[in-house]
């Protein structure tokens, strides 16, 4: 493979490329992405390695947020029905006794259970109806990058079969090892963690007894620490580290498999689905942009599992690449918008793993003195840490209340006799100023000059016409001290104002964030 060339002079109009954005990858980040892109009638390349989907388990987790993200694609309830709401996170001795329990039932700001474990290829059925209902989306399977080059105004990327495709911008959510990655000559930085585990999926023989198993349970055991959990209602995960003198060709045998699982289930209660040896790193790309070519999910950062943030992580740049793609490729922003995609989700990205890494230095312990000493410090922890859930890292105004973070999602309901529905599902997905205050002649203006360049859509909650059900959105506003919220497309908050007079400045300073042409 290639480093991308540098910039030439451009030899082919936007309007002839072979695509608005060529995506390389066919996982959940790349379908999302495809899906988001799609349903706003951006025309979409898919090009995909692998002859057809890959049909084994590797994520299980996922959040609130993310849930948020499959009811903008209009697939919350399939989703719903095949994934499992999450109930408890513990920490448990070497004998299974509960050290620590994390309870995952708290009240998420999305409106949705605060996080779920899934069957990845039952995931990857819904995303792919989603992908498919958009009629500008093109699925290519066994399409394989082996070059790609970088003109000026587009990417001319080569398959191994020879053919030649054009695109605008070219998204690299092709996975740890990306090709497209590696062709742009992009670095990663490693941020300090590797450890190498067998992960066993298992599904229960028709009629086997229910098991025993937390819902996730991670065994702080020196002599092999692993872990436990339900993938989603018919399947169950292991995982166990590989400590000194393991052969992983060893490990990954059945008559191996088993003997680990034997405290739990045999070969007569339960089938293997898969069993492999991964290891679990900590690597973050030194940039998710290279002029034309962008990077998501793994192809951008890879993270120890133990928050259980890898895809959703991933999922979030999709849903932040969506809308920034979408305003660059519609032309109400100029592209120099796409370096915000790198500030935004790089840092965020970066908290979850230091996180993950914090987490798993507790789990990986080795050292018998070191773990007990842990374990007891987990026992004898006075308060349980609030939900991890830090700021995006640009993209918003600094300093203000509730910038950066996520927002929540309210009940509205119309006061001419509508249903009372989530907020997104009422509005559509775009950019949302939420107030509670009736906006003067000025703030009108700047409202409806935003509706036109960007579809900006306005709710002035408890006025004629929009009534919020329940306090979750108001009670937010009030506790912040600011009467209006203006909220991104992907649902982290871009700023506030805390008087009607301070609005219109609100919606100019995301005029000048968004490069509006």
């Amino acid at each position: 493979m290639k480093p991308a060339d540098e910039p030439r002079t451009s030899t082919i109009t936007p309007d002839a490329v072979d695509a608005d954005v060529l995506i390389i990858g066919y996982g959940p980040v790349g379908q999302t992405l495809a899906a988001l892109l799609g349903a706003s009638g951006h025309r979409v390349l898919v090009c995909e390695r692998r002859v057809g989907r890959y049909e084994t388990p590797r994520a299980g987790h996922f959040d609130h947020e993310i849930m948020r993200v499959f009811q903008s694609l209009g697939i919350a309830d399939e989703v719903r029905r095949i994934a499992e709401p999450a109930r408890v996170y513990e920490f448990l001795d070497p004998d299974g006794s509960v050290i620590s329990s994390l309870p995952r039932q708290w009240a998420a700001p999305s409106g949705w259970d605060a996080s779920y474990h899934f069957y990845q290829p039952e995931l990857e059925d819904a995303l792919d109806a989603a992908v498919r209902g958009a009629s500008t989306v093109d699925v290519r399977f066994g399409a394989e990058l082996v070059d790609l080059r970088q003109e000026a105004d587009h990417v001319v990327v080569t398959l191994a079969d020879g053919e030649v495709v054009t695109a605008r911008y070219a998204v690299g959510a092709d996975g740890a090892n990306s090709a497209v990655r590696t062709l742009c000559g992009i670095p990663t930085d490693d941020l300090g963690f590797r450890g190498d585990w067998l992960v066993v999926d298992v599904r229960p023989r028709p009629g086997a007894p229910t098991l025993n198993i937390p819902d996730t349970g991670q065994v702080l055991d020196p002599a092999r620490p692993n872990h436990m959990g339900r993938v989603a209602q018919r399947y169950f995960r292991w995982e166990f580290m590989l400590v000194e003198g393991d052969d992983p060709t060893e490990m990954v045998k059945p008559e191996r498999v088993w003997e680990l699982l034997a405290p739990w289930i045999g070969p007569q209660e339960g089938e293997l689905i898969r069993q492999t040896v991964y290891q679990f790193r900590s690597l973050v790309a030194d940039t998710f942009r290279h002029r034309s070519v962008l990077l998501a999910g793994d192809a951008a950062h890879v993270m120890p599992p133990f928050l259980g943030q890898g895809m959703s992580s991933g999922i979030r740049d999709a849903a932040t690449l969506g809308w920034m793609l979408g305003l660059v490729l519609t032309g109400a922003a100029d592209p120099k918008l796409l370096d915000l995609y790198t500030l935004s989700r790089r840092p965020q990205v970066i908290d979850y793993i230091e996180e993950s890494v914090r987490v798993g230095t507790v789990v990986c312990e080795t050292d018998p003195v070191r773990a007990a000493r842990r374990r007891e410090e987990m026992r004898s922890a006075a308060e349980l840490p609030p939900p991890f859930e830090p700021p995006v890292g640009a993209g918003f105004r600094d300093g203000q209340p509730l910038a950066g973070h996520l927002a929540v999602q309210p009940l509205l309901r119309s006061t001419s006799g509508g249903k009372t529905e989530r907020s997104d599902d009422m509005l559509g997905r775009g950019f949302t100023l939420f107030s509670v205050c009736e906006p003067d002649a000025a703030t009108t203006a700047a409202v409806a000059g935003l509706e036109r360049a960007i579809g900006l859509r306005s709710v002035v909650v408890g006025a004629e016409g929009v009534q919020e059900e329940g306090e979750v959105l108001s009670d937010w506003l009030k506790k912040s001290g600011v009467v209006a919220v203006l909220v991104r497309p992907d649902f982290y908050v871009f700023g506030t104002a805390a008087g009607p007079a301070e609005v219109v400045d609100l919606l100019a300073s995301l005029r000048t964030s968004l490069s509006l042409v």
